[in-house]
């Protein structure tokens, strides 16, 4: 009498275990991003300030293509506080609060790329534009009282380049955390903005920032 084979039951692949964070670089993995962090202008702008703030919060919107290990190129969008500046001069009292917004596309190089843990430098060049929000009082003699006033202008763009280095650790096979460490500078004026307020001229600053990065695979395999 022949027994049959007693049933097997076999377990479905582990996407957890490090196997199941394999990319397939032929399907053209495209990373989507978005941080936030903080971002502070190096040096002053005003030499004649009475108070001044280089400091602001920032965001940031990513896409990287991949079609190798070592290598991604992307667009970026970000917005940065540039932080505020208070000037005084008799009647008048101007407090401005600056900020810029860049679109740029960048470059990934990663001299270390695992399954899970990634170590990249980032390069990129754009153009940036700077905003000014400006509140205060004007006053040109004693005769005539100083008069409020609010206003906002843009200005550019600007050339921006830029370096960071960055981390990603993959929480899943399709979701990263993500951080990055960067230094960029624009060419931005110092001229007055319309009727406003001076603009903040050329800036370099420092931003850090951390979020989220969703990952998929673009082309079939």
């Amino acid at each position: 009498m022949i027994e049959a084979a007693p049933n097997v039951a076999t377990e479905p692949p582990d996407v957890d275990s490090p196997s199941g964070f394999a990319r397939d670089f032929r399907a053209l993995p495209l990373s989507l991003e978005a941080r936030l962090g903080f971002n502070t202008r190096l040096g002053s702008s005003f030499d004649d300030a009475t108070q001044e703030e280089r400091w602001g919060a920032s965001y940031a919107f990513a896409a990287y293509l991949a079609w190798r290990p070592e290598f991604a190129l992307g667009l970026e969008l970000d917005h940065s506080g540039l932080g505020r500046v208070r000037a005084l001069s008799g009647q008048t009292s101007i407090d401005n609060e600056y900020t810029a917004t860049g679109a740029w596309i960048g470059a990934r190089a990663f001299p270390i790329r695992g399954e899970r843990l990634d170590f990249f430098v980032n390069l990129r060049i754009g153009l940036v534009l700077q905003h000014v929000n400006a509140l205060g009082t004007r006053g040109d003699t004693i005769e005539r009282p100083a008069q409020s006033f609010s206003c906002s202008e843009w200005d550019g763009p600007g050339f921006g380049l830029g370096g960071a280095l960055g981390l990603a650790y993959r929480l899943g096979r399709h979701v990263a955390f993500v951080s990055r460490l960067d230094l960029s500078g624009a060419r931005l004026s110092g001229e007055s903005l319309g009727t406003c307020a001076d603009g903040i001229g050329s800036v370099a600053s420092l931003s850090g920032s951390v979020g989220l990065a969703f990952e998929f695979e673009t082309a079939p395999k």
